[in-house]
């Protein structure tokens, strides 16, 4: 049996979390979201499923994350597709900023 690796991504804090593996024909949609232990926050929060093959990698967990698109409580506020085109418009700005490198936020 194949396996495929999911990351996962803490909404509240942005940092990685465990990777999850997968049975082949049994992934979750895109940009799924699912309830983990943050090791950072110490406390049960939604996580962004990533999948470097996927529609939905890190760097569209990023874009989410720096504009503010999950609520206190972890959930999305607006469609990944709306987000993107608020953004292309011009109409929402970044409000934080991940540093890729080491999967945390700055300031």
């Amino acid at each position: 049996m194949k396996f495929i690796k999911s990351d996962f991504y803490c909404l509240l804090c942005g940092n990685k979390g465990i990777p999850i593996l997968r049975p082949k024909g049994q992934e979750r949609e895109n940009g799924h979201l699912k309830k983990l232990f943050c090791i950072y926050c110490n406390k049960f929060t939604n996580h962004a499923e990533c999948k470097q093959t996927s529609k939905y990698e890190y760097n569209d967990f990023k874009t989410e994350f720096e504009y503010g698109n999950f609520d206190e409580n972890g959930n999305r506020i607006r469609s990944y597709g709306e987000l993107r085109s608020l953004i292309h418009n011009g109409q929402i700005e970044k409000i934080k900023t991940l540093d890729s490198s080491r999967d945390t936020w700055i300031g």
